[in-house]
């Protein structure tokens, strides 16, 4: 995941107390320049929708914040 997704989904994911447990792994510099990271999102089935339009809320944000 890129570095700035993840920051704009675990700020939402902790405001929002969204039931998501995120497990962040190792940081690598893709081919791009740009900062990815291994992450484990680890959530019950019954919350699978919310998180999925988390990560699009944050997915969302960060290219806005690139134009």
């Amino acid at each position: 995941m890129h570095s700035k997704v993840l920051s704009y989904f675990t700020e939402i994911v902790h405001e929002e107390s969204i039931p998501v447990n995120v497990d962040i792994g190792s940081r690598y510099v893709d081919s791009n320049g740009d900062t990815q990271i291994d992450v484990l999102l680890e959530y019950g089935e019954p919350d699978e929708d919310c998180v999925n339009e988390v990560l699009t809320r944050a997915i969302n944000v960060a290219i806005e914040q690139w134009k």
